[in-house]
């Protein structure tokens, strides 16, 4: 389904960005611990604008008023930044395929942001861990060769390791199946 910027079928998003001749090697989503950490955070500030409001109410403010500003605010400050929070969570991945890596950010209903970016251009991948490695996730780095962009970083990538070694091994792949076609040989 699409509603102004965000698709939620990536399948479609998908099949956009593939070649005829590229194949899906794999598609990370990330870890619902992104959500998870905004969540606590977003409850913390609805606890303080509900303090605020009782406050509020026994100081004299008439209540359609306390409603509409601790209303106002609350929806602001706390539900679009958590429904933003929810989107990057639920509808953000990263495409793997055997000639790039798309980076698919649907930060809001009215922006999404692909990147697609062509295994010969990077210079290196390597990762982080987060919160101690006490979670099965971590960041993703992607190091650009000069000129073609700038290096990327991407949290809360669950089984970090593995997603890093699967995009070497495509870079890997990748450049060899380059050479074999520039030095005449046979694929």
């Amino acid at each position: 389904m699409r509603f102004f910027a965000l698709e939620t079928d990536t399948a479609k998003i998908k099949q956009s960005f593939l070649s005829q001749d590229e194949q899906e090697k794999m598609t990370v989503r990330y870890h619902g611990f992104r959500f998870f950490m905004t969540f606590i955070r977003n409850a913390f500030f609805t606890l303080i604008f509900l303090a605020v409001g009782i406050g509020l109410g026994y100081v004299g403010l008439p209540s359609f008023w306390l409603l509409v500003i601790v209303g106002s605010a609350w929806l602001i400050f706390i539900f679009i930044p958590l429904l933003k929070a929810y989107l990057d969570w639920r509808y953000d991945f990263i495409l793997i395929t055997t000639d790039k890596v798309i980076v698919v950010d649907q930060s809001s209903v009215f922006h999404r942001k692909v990147t697609p970016i062509n295994l010969e251009n990077f210079a290196s991948v390597s990762v982080e861990t987060q919160f101690w490695n006490l979670f099965p996730f971590g960041k993703l780095y992607f190091s650009l060769k000069e000129g073609t962009g700038d290096s990327v970083r991407l949290q809360y990538v669950p089984n970090v390791d593995q997603v890093a070694a699967g995009i070497s091994d495509c870079i890997t792949i990748f450049q060899r199946r380059k050479d074999l076609q520039r030095h005449g040989a046979p694929m």
